[in-house]
C-alpha cells in the first residue's frame, strides 16, 4: 500500500496533498530568517504524521492535537485516499467530531474527490470504529503479516521524531512487553515468529504457576520430600482412629487407660516437676534482682578527704579530681545497671505468672485423668473417649489438608518441568533459525549495510543473539573493525541512530517489494544535525532505492536542513515536494487557522 492524497472537507483550511508514488518531500522554508519571534519547526510538519495515523484509525489520546484541540477542528472532516497492492484505490473518511464512525470507498481512479459523495455512494458508511479497523485491515490485505492486523507495524512507517530512539523498538511500543513487538520483527526478519511468540507464552504461564505454588507452598509447613513421611503419619493417625471407634464401640477401656497412665507418668508429671523447677528458679532470681534494686551506692568525698586528713596524707587536687571522674562514672553504671535490672525483672514476674498458669493448667488436667483412671463413671470414660476421637480426626484431616496440597505442589511442579523442557527445546530451534539465517533476512542485512556504507562510508550490521532468558536481542551497529566484528558507539549518536532506522526501514521495504506489504515509509526531520556530505549521499540514496524498488519515501525538511553545495543549498525539484510550508503566518502552515 502507499498514500495517494490527503484532504479536507475544509479546504480552505487545509490544502490537498497529493502523493508521488516514489519520491516525496514536505518542505519546510524560512521566509523570514530576520523574525527571531518565527519558529520554522511548527509549521505542522510532524502534525502530518498525526493526521495520517488517525485516518489509518489509530486510537487517538487526549493529547492527540485533533483532541488537545478539539474546539478548533470542530466540523473538521479528513479523507485519505490510499493506493493498494491490487492497483485499486481506497477511500477513507473520517470526522474529528464523531471519530468513532469511519467510512469507505473503493474506486479505479486517482485524485478523487469524495467531499461530496452521498452517504449512500460509500461502500461502507459510518462504520463502528473496531468494526472499522477489521474492514480495513481485510481491504488492504497485507497478507504476509495476516497474523497481526496493519495496526501492528505502520507506525515503523510512520517514524516520528520519538521513534529514532531504537532501530527496532519504536515508541508505542516503549512500555510494553517484549512479546508485543519481538515476534513481529522477528517475522518480519524471516523468521519462525510462532516459536518466538510461543517463548514467550510459556515464560508467563510458567511464571504465573511459579506464582501459584509459592502460594501453596506458604500454606503448609512440609516440604516435597517429606511426602512418604506425612503419608506415614496419615496412615498412623487413622489407625489410632479406627482403634479408638472400635474400642468405643465395645466400651474396652483397657488400652486407653494403660496410654493414659503412661502419659500421666511420662509426661505430665515430667511437664509438672520442670515448671516447678523453673518458678523456684523464677523467683530465686526475681528476690535477687529485688535486693540489688533495694540497694543504694554511697559514696562520700568529704569522708575521704577527711581520712587522709587524719592519717596526715596529702590529698591532691588531681586526685580529687579522679575521684570525682570516679564517682560519675560508677553513678553513670549504676544507673544503667537499674535500668537493665528493673527491665529483666520486669520479664522474669511476666514468665512467673505463665509458669504459674501452665503449673495450674497441668495440675487439674492430671487431677481429670486419674479421676478417669480410678473412677468407675462408665459414662464418664465414654465422653472422654470422644473428646479424644474428635481431636484425633481434626489432626487426621489436617495432615489430609496438607497431604492434598502437596499434592497440588507436586503435580504443579510436575507441570512446569514439563513447560520447561518445552521452552529449552523452543530456545535451541530459535537457535538453529539464528544459525541459519533465510533469504529475506540475508537481504535484509545486506541492503541495510548497503545503505550505511553509502550514506555514512561506514560498515553496518544488523545482528540477532539469545539474552540470558532465551529470548531475542536485535541490534544494528556501525562496524569499527569487520575482523574482530567490534562495534562502535558512534551509532548511539542522535544522527547517525536516525540514518541506522532510515537504512532498517528501506531495507524491509526493498526485501518485500513485490509481495503483500507495505510500500511506503514517512521519515520526520532525518537530514537535522546530519553532515552536509552525509546529506548528499542520503537523498542520492533514498532516490535511488524509491525508484528501483518501487518505494514511496516520504522526507520532512526545513530549509535550514538542506545540502550544501558552494555555500549554495541544492534545493529539491518542485515536483518531489508535494508541500510546502513557510513561516510568513497562518496561510503558511500544515492548517490555515490562527496557531495552536
Amino acid at each position: 500500500m502507499k498514500l495517494s492524497k490527503i484532504y479536507s472537507n475544509k479546504g480552505d483550511s487545509f490544502k490537498d496533498i497529493i502523493f508521488n508514488e516514489q519520491f516525496n518531500v514536505i518542505f519546510g522554508d524560512v521566509k523570514k530568517p530576520e523574525d527571531r519571534t518565527k519558529d520554522s519547526h511548527n509549521l505542522g510538519k510532524t502534525l502530518l504524521i498525526s493526521l495520517i495515523e488517525f485516518l489509518m484509525l489509530k486510537k487517538i489520546q487526549k493529547n492527540h492535537f485533533l483532541k488537545k484541540h478539539e474546539d478548533k477542528f470542530k466540523g473538521f472532516e479528513f479523507y485519505l485516499e490510499i493506493k493498494l497492492n491490487s492497483g485499486e484505490y481506497l477511500t477513507i473518511k473520517r470526522a474529528v467530531e464523531d471519530s468513532s464512525k469511519i467510512s469507505f470507498k473503493k474506486h479505479k481512479e486517482k485524485n478523487q474527490d469524495f467531499r461530496k459523495l452521498n452517504n449512500s455512494d460509500w461502500d461502507h458508511f459510518q462504520v463502528p470504529f473496531e468494526k472499522s479497523k477489521e474492514l480495513l485491515d481485510a481491504l488492504l490485505g497485507l497478507m504476509h503479516i495476516q497474523r497481526w492486523n496493519y495496526r501492528k507495524g505502520i507506525s515503523y512507517f510512520l517514524r516520528g521524531q520519538n521513534d529514532y530512539n531504537d532501530v527496532f523498538q519504536i515508541e508505542k511500543f516503549s512500555k510494553g512487553d517484549d512479546v508485543d513487538w519481538k515476534p513481529y520483527i522477528a517475522k518480519i526478519l524471516g523468521l519462525n515468529y510462532e516459536i518466538i511468540e510461543k517463548k514467550y507464552f510459556l515464560d508467563e504461564e510458567i511464571n504465573k504457576k511459579s506464582s501459584e505454588l509459592d502460594k501453596l507452598q506458604n500454606k503448609i509447613s512440609v516440604k516435597t520430600e517429606d511426602y512418604d513421611r506425612l503419608k506415614g503419619i496419615i496412615e498412623i493417625k487413622e489407625s489410632e482412629v479406627e482403634e479408638t471407634e472400635k474400642q468405643i464401640e465395645r466400651f474396652n477401656f483397657y488400652k486407653e487407660e494403660l496410654n493414659i497412665n503412661k502419659n500421666i507418668v511420662e509426661e505430665i508429671e515430667e511437664n509438672i516437676s520442670f515448671v516447678n523447677n523453673a518458678i523456684y528458679n523464677l523467683n530465686y532470681d526475681i528476690s535477687k534482682i529485688e535486693e540489688s534494686l533495694a540497694e543504694n551506692v554511697k559514696f562520700n568525698l568529704e569522708e575521704i578527704k577527711e581520712i587522709f586528713d587524719q592519717s596526715k596524707i596529702y590529698f591532691s587536687e588531681q586526685l580529687s579530681k579522679s575521684y570525682e571522674e570516679l564517682i560519675e562514672f560508677n553513678k553513670q553504671v549504676y544507673a544503667e545497671r537499674r535500668k537493665y535490672l528493673k527491665e529483666r525483672l520486669l520479664k522474669l514476674k511476666e514468665d512467673y505468672k505463665n509458669k504459674e498458669k501452665y503449673l495450674s493448667e497441668l495440675n487439674i488436667k492430671r487431677s481429670e485423668l486419674l479421676e478417669f483412671i480410678r473412677g468407675e463413671d462408665t459414662f464418664k470414660k465414654f465422653k472422654y473417649l470422644q473428646n479424644n476421637i474428635t481431636n484425633k480426626r481434626a489432626e487426621l484431616i489436617d495432615y489430609k489438608n496438607q497431604m492434598q496440597i502437596l499434592d497440588s505442589v507436586l503435580n504443579l511442579e510436575s507441570e512446569m518441568q514439563i513447560l520447561d523442557d518445552e521452552r529449552n527445546d523452543l530456545i535451541k530451534q530459535i537457535k538453529q533459525e539464528i544459525k541459519e539465517p533465510n533469504e529475506v533476512y540475508r537481504l535484509i542485512r545486506k541492503s541495510f549495510s548497503e545503505i550505511i556504507k553509502h550514506i555514512l562510508n561506514q560498515s553496518a550490521m544488523i545482528s540477532i543473539k539469545l539474552n540470558k532468558l532465551g529470548n531475542l536481542e536485535f541490534n544494528a551497529d556501525i562496524v569499527k573493525d569487520e575482523k574482530t566484528l567490534e562495534t562502535t558507539s558512534e551509532g548511539e549518536g542522535t544522527s547517525w541512530k536516525k540514518i541506522l532506522c532510515v537504512a532498517f526501514d528501506l531495507a524491509v521495504l526493498r526485501a518485500y517489494c513485490d509481495k503483500e506489504f507495505f510500500r511506503f515509509v514517512y521519515h520526520d526531520g532525518v537530514l537535522e544535525g546530519l553532515d552536509n556530505r552525509k546529506k548528499k549521499n542520503f537523498i542520492e540514496i533514498v532516490k535511488d532505492y524509491s525508484t528501483k524498488y518501487n518505494i514511496q519515501y516520504i522526507l520532512t525538511a526545513i530549509s535550514d536542513d538542506l545540502p550544501r553545495e558552494s555555500d549554495k543549498k541544492i534545493e529539491f525539484v518542485d515536483d518531489e515536494v508535494i508541500c510546502r510550508l513557510d513561516d510568513s503566518g497562518d496561510g503558511g502552515r500544515l492548517f490555515k487557522i490562527p496557531k495552536f
